[in-house]
């Protein structure tokens, strides 16, 4: 794991077991909900949003709501993509999918809850209904990306670069993206520093989607504790179709530097933004 994910995976998983425990659900909606959530993972989203937040120099509890928030969109994100109607998964994070842990019922409810939760952590915080808008929005632009997903697998989209990047924006790009605007939201960013970091996340939201699809062609299923070699079987848009593998090495590389170059205003501050692109492109699960 990337090691600036790792300083922050321990806090986030705090902040996302207090953020469970602040809202009393049916009993087993709320295991299911904690599964989900509470998964064994990279934290990127959560940790992201404390990242902008410490790079603008704000106050880091400022940064629990929306990071929790975030997160919670990201797992609600992921139950209803494993579900039997999309991608039929059976294995993510190195454990079941919920609805095989449970069954699929339980698990469409404990999505839909999900985003619920979000809002309302959200809701009561200092500029709530910006950051809600900034997460609203991203959820949509997510689930648009989803839609050409599936348009991809119907073959009713062509495979080519510009729908590639149009795909990843949506299905992967956008939470990242508001993460760190969420975070830089919480420390009282200027629209300067906003508008440079929401430029470094597009880029690094590239890096991880063509990072992932570069794994899923070349990783085992035991490294990345989900099962690979599927987006090939199901004629996904992937950056493996578009450019070849070594072509997709070569635009990895290009994202890598794209991003480093959006925080040319940053100094030293932004040193952790530095590293995490850098382990994002070497990153191996």
């Amino acid at each position: 794991m990337s090691t600036v994910l790792q300083a922050h995976r321990d806090a986030c998983d705090a902040l996302l077991t207090r953020a469970l425990g602040e809202r009393s659900c049916e009993p087993e909606l709320a295991a299911a909900i904690g599964y989900a959530v509470l998964a064994p993972g990279k934290r990127l989203r959560p940790a992201l949003v404390r990242l902008a937040n410490q790079c603008i120099g704000g106050e880091l509890q400022d940064a629990d709501a929306p990071a929790a928030a975030v997160e919670m969109i990201h797992a609600f994100s992921l139950v209803h993509d494993d579900l039997p109607a999309l991608d039929n998964d059976d294995l993510r994070r190195g454990r079941p999918t919920l609805h095989r842990h449970t069954d699929e019922a339980t698990a469409i409810l404990a999505g839909d809850a999900m985003p619920m939760l979000a809002m309302k952590l959200l809701a009561h915080t200092s500029n709530g209904p910006a950051m809600c808008n900034v997460l609203a929005e991203a959820t949509l632009r997510m689930i648009e990306g989803q839609m050409m997903d599936m348009a991809a697998e119907r073959e009713a989209l062509a495979i080519d670069e510009q729908n590639l990047r149009a795909l990843q924006a949506g299905k992967t790009g956008a939470l990242l993206v508001a993460a760190v605007e969420l975070g830089a939201l919480s420390a009282k960013a200027s629209t300067p520093q906003i508008e440079a970091l929401t430029a470094w996340a597009n880029h690094l939201g590239q890096l991880f989607q063509l990072t992932d699809d570069l794994l899923d062609a070349t990783a085992s299923s035991e490294t990345m504790g989900k099962r690979t070699g599927k987006d090939e079987g199901k004629s996904k848009l992937t950056g493996v179709r578009v450019y070849g593998l070594a072509g997709l090495r070569d635009r990895i590389q290009t994202c890598r530097q794209d991003a480093l170059d959006a925080l040319q205003m940053f100094g030293p501050e932004a040193a952790d933004l530095r590293l995490l692109t850098q382990e994002m492109a070497d990153r191996s699960h």
